[in-house]
């Protein structure tokens, strides 16, 4: 009877590390058309057809929040405003949690800046779609900045293993900086630093980073971000980037067996406790700090914005802690994602765990922004 009451325990405490692992970003998806299953007789059957605000499929629903968030709040007219206190008063105004996701991601498509940007794509994916580009007679190499568990689960791809055989196929060399797992953003920052100091001064750098990765490397940025070598940086993808902490971690802080599940999980696999609790958003965190994106170095944050039918099963549990504080992917508010400098790329329909794929043409547009001196800039 107990090894029975401890294999479900040990199994309870691996289902729920499944869900926290923060990393499946980097397997080159986001944006893809959704695909309706068969559904019960007896619900209401929408359509799925209509091309606006950037879905080429859009069904009726979605249609109407996002037409109901073009008309709606017009105080909030620019991405500075998008803050979490705005957003959560969207969602407890109307009490509707899409309705706070519906401004933002109108917002953001329709944002002048944003807009040139995702314009910008919009022509170079159509150009990539014909003809591949290739940069192998430029030195550049893509540096992955990996995201939690990625040595020890490389199938959810926080290695990045697709996107870096992707950035190959077009001339591109990459590199993974060997970080640690589950390691405080400070200790992971100063690795990333003094890799970026002997690295080649002659080729130029595109960093590309999952979730916690972000957070590691906005570390460093603060860490060394002044330094001439850090020169040789001129992009950062950021893949769901956790880049002002996650109030994740006050769920689970908060939730006694959550707690000790978790913590038990840690201590048996030999993980950095203390190195999990420095992506926590609030005063006293690590992230909780301001910090400037260093000249000449362009960032494109990529964001889930899903709807609450959107949220997959594995993001489920956070996203419906975290609507207390507004809309979100799962992991990460909405709000967070906007940073001064840097534009955003909404995935609309997608969590934080972007299981709806993205052309590979889509991705390589991104990459050639932020290597093309005349592309727009925010």
């Amino acid at each position: 009877m107990k090894s029975k009451n401890m294999v479900r325990w040990c199994s309870k405490v691996i289902l729920l590390f499944f869900i926290f692992v923060l990393s499946n970003f980097c397997s080159g998806r986001a944006d893809g058309d959704l695909k309706v299953s068969d559904t019960n007789p007896e619900m209401k059957k929408v359509s799925c057809d209509t091309p606006a605000y950037r879905v080429k499929n859009l069904c009726e629903d979605e249609k109407a929040y996002l037409d109901w968030a073009s008309k709606s709040y017009p105080e909030l007219n620019s991405l500075d405003k998008l803050t979490e206190e705005n957003l959560l008063k969207v969602s407890e105004e109307t009490e509707d949690i899409d309705k706070g996701a519906a401004i933002f991601y109108q917002r953001v498509i329709n944002d002048p800046k944003n807009k040139k940007f995702l314009e910008y794509l919009d022509k170079k994916e159509e150009e990539f779609s014909k003809k591949r580009p290739d940069f192998s007679s430029k030195k550049i190499v893509l540096v992955m900045v990996p995201g939690m568990f990625y040595a020890d689960n490389p199938s959810v791809g926080a290695d990045g293993a697709s996107i870096r055989k992707m950035v190959a196929s077009v001339g591109i060399r990459s590199d993974l900086i060997p970080i640690g797992q589950v390691s405080d953003v400070r200790e992971n920052a100063k690795i990333i630093c003094e890799y970026l100091e002997v690295s080649n001064p002659e080729e130029t750098v595109i960093v590309a980073s999952p979730s916690k990765g972000s957070s590691d490397f906005r570390m460093a940025i603060e860490l060394c971000g002044n330094e001439p070598y850090f020169k040789k940086v001129k992009g950062w993808y950021s893949i769901g980037g956790i880049l002002k902490g996650s109030r994740m971690i006050e769920g689970i802080l908060g939730d006694f067996w959550t707690k000790l599940e978790v913590r038990s999980y840690f201590f048996f696999k030999g993980y950095d406790w203390d190195g999990f609790l420095s992506i926590r958003k609030g005063q006293d965190a690590p992230l909780d700090r301001d910090w400037k994106l260093p000249n000449g170095i362009k960032m494109i944050n990529l964001v889930g914005v899903p709807l609450f039918r959107h949220v997959t099963e594995r993001a489920r549990p956070y996203y419906n802690f975290l609507m207390n504080y507004g809309p979100n992917d799962g992991i990460i508010l909405l709000s967070d994602s906007v940073h001064p400098g840097s534009l955003v790329y909404p995935s609309f329909r997608n969590d934080h765990y972007f299981t709806r794929p993205m052309p590979p043409e889509r991705i390589l547009a991104m990459i050639e922004y932020l290597l093309d001196p005349k592309a727009p800039t925010p």
